[in-house]
């Protein structure tokens, strides 16, 4: 797996576990009309992506570029 690939992975991991173990909305609506997480969603995202992220490392063999 590239690493795109595996920061991509972990990212739609992460914002699937955050939108099911949270039943607030993490949701909010900036200026400019796109929807963001909201500063506490937020937080927990970036917590939820670490430990995603620490899984895949023991699982997932990312290519090395000079491959």
């Amino acid at each position: 797996m590239t690493h795109a690939q595996f920061v991509e992975l972990a990212a739609t991991i992460a914002g699937a576990w955050l939108e099911d173990a949270y039943l607030d909305n993490v949701w909010t609506e900036i200026e400019n009309g796109d929807e963001v997480y909201t500063e506490e969603a937020q937080d927990r995202f970036n917590d939820i992506y670490d430990r995603v992220q620490n899984i895949m490392h023991h699982i997932v063999e990312i290519e090395r570029k000079d491959r």
